[in-house]
């Protein structure tokens, strides 16, 4: 290995349009579409040789802490299958954290599998196009551990930007960065919010229910596929239009609502109502549903900022530059 040290980070994200469009049994059919943007907040990857004088050869820090000689024996599937598609099996020690809770609908594990593939690349010296990153993201987390999710998670974290991503029958993405002014990105920023709704789930529960009523919900797939051209004109207009940006949002969640009964839930459906009395452009729950934050758009971000102010919130910006190594030693 070329380094004792390295800390990466990868970002979490926002889709806006076309989940669910991104999951091979849909896209191998008819072409998938999404838009979505990376976000400043992330996740941390530290990993570092692990010193012969400690008893263990492995100690995985996350929410638990593992030690074990084994490689086959690490509990957290992504690190043990991270390692063994790199084939690494020196002394390691790996420690995540995050900015904001995990299983919450920001797409963290992939976010993770992409910091923590970076990382051991540059560990041992290699330069890895962030493309080539999230390709081995996929891999890992698809066709290696059987997911039931799609492609958009890996790509946005590792590319970082606003995007739309195009999943192509043959399986190559696409990725069409989105053209806005600084003026206009910043006004589309401002105009968003996000309500954590404290609500943590098991996004594979959820899609793999949705999964198995995939042919069921085709037809509204292809209506958020094409939805996302529609999107990306709102966004591209000489004055960013808020309102059309919003109503989509909104005509998305109530779609997604009906790919699954488990989308929703009471916590859920009181928070949407309370949303409901502000004047608000559009919301949606991100991610699988369930749990997790919702995402709130309005003109007039600080007016409602404080009539919902006893609902935990903030307000995110952009992240342009994707996964990248912080430091090494």
């Amino acid at each position: 290995m070329k380094f004792q040290s390295v800390l990466s980070i990868a970002p979490l994200r926002i889709s806006f349009l076309g989940g669910g469009t991104d999951i091979r049994s849909f896209y191998e059919k008819f072409g998938g579409s999404v838009v979505s943007c990376a976000i400043n907040k992330y996740v941390y990857v530290h990993i570092k040789k692990h010193d012969p004088l400690f008893q263990e050869r492995y100690r995985i820090s996350y929410s638990d802490v593992e030690h074990t000689n084994d490689r086959d024996k690490i509990n957290n599937k992504i690190v043990k299958d991270c390692l063994e598609y790199l084939n690494m099996d020196e002394p390691l020690q790996i420690s995540t954290s995050g900015d904001l809770p995990s299983s919450s609908g920001l797409g963290s594990s992939s976010s993770f599998c992409v910091a923590l593939l970076a990382g051991l690349h540059n560990l041992r010296g290699e330069k890895v196009s962030q493309y080539k990153i999230a390709e081995e993201a996929c891999e890992i987390e698809i066709d290696i551990l059987k997911s039931p999710i799609g492609k958009q998670d890996q790509f946005a974290s590792a590319i970082g930007g606003l995007n739309k991503f195009s999943f192509n029958p043959d399986g190559k993405v696409g990725i069409n960065p989105i053209s806005m002014t600084f003026e206009n990105i910043s006004n589309l920023f401002n105009s968003f919010f996000l309500i954590w709704t404290t609500l943590t789930r098991d996004a594979n529960v959820i899609l793999q229910s949705q999964a198995n009523q995939s042919s069921k919900n085709e037809s509204s797939l292809l209506i958020l596929k094409n939805m996302c051209d529609e999107f990306i004109e709102a966004l591209e207009n000489q004055i960013v239009d808020i309102d059309r940006i919003g109503e989509l949002i909104l005509k998305g969640w109530e779609i997604k609502k009906g790919f699954s009964s488990n989308i929703s839930n009471s916590t859920i459906e009181s928070i949407e109502n309370i949303l409901k009395e502000h004047p608000l452009s559009g919301y949606k729950l991100l991610g699988a549903g369930g749990g997790g934050f919702f995402l709130g758009v309005s003109k007039d971000v600080k007016s409602i900022s404080s009539r919902i102010s006893k609902l935990p919130n903030f307000r995110p910006n952009l992240d342009t530059l994707g996964v990248r190594i912080i430091s090494q030693v």
